[in-house]
């Protein structure tokens, strides 16, 4: 099984990821339709790739009244039946990472699936910030270590620390 593993401090910003993201999914280049965003932390002068986290016990699954936010058991992505969807965004408020978005067109919920396991996103980083790697102990290590590096960014870029 493999993840997806963020590495903030080698993105450029150039939103490649974005972009092609809302290509490969709705054939147009419109970056709000990723599922994948790129946030810039302006007193860094930093960006930060928000994305799925795929956590152990996901609260977006855990507060969907619809159970339409699932884990795909074959990729380990979450997934978002978009018919059973009702907008509530229930999911949106519980995620601890900011990883779950709206279609502003159809009131729907975004989140990634890993492209069933060939992420797009991966393939145009053009520095190296997004990896496809298998998961293992060390992999783990990464994605608890890049987890816990957000808040700590937030918490910078709005002047706590």
């Amino acid at each position: 099984m493999k993840t997806l593993i963020i590495d903030a401090e080698k993105c450029s910003g150039c939103r490649s990821c974005e972009t092609y993201c809302s290509l490969k999914h709705y054939g147009v280049c419109a970056p709000s339709k990723g599922r994948i965003h790129v946030v810039k932390w302006e007193q860094e002068g930093m960006f930060v790739p928000i994305n799925c986290m795929r956590c152990e016990e996901p609260a977006c699954e855990i507060v969907c009244p619809r159970h339409a936010t699932y884990r795909n058991y074959d990729t380990n992505a979450m997934t978002v039946d978009t018919t059973s969807c009702i907008g509530c965004l229930s999911c949106v408020f519980a995620c601890p990472f900011g990883a779950t978005f709206v279609d502003r067109d159809t009131g729907k919920v975004l989140k990634c699936d890993l492209c069933d396991g060939d992420p797009t996103c991966v393939k145009v980083c053009p520095t190296g910030a997004l990896t496809f790697e298998e998961v293992s102990n060390e992999v783990r290590v990464k994605l608890v270590a890049n987890a816990d590096r957000i808040p700590l960014l937030v918490k910078k870029a709005i002047g706590g620390e």
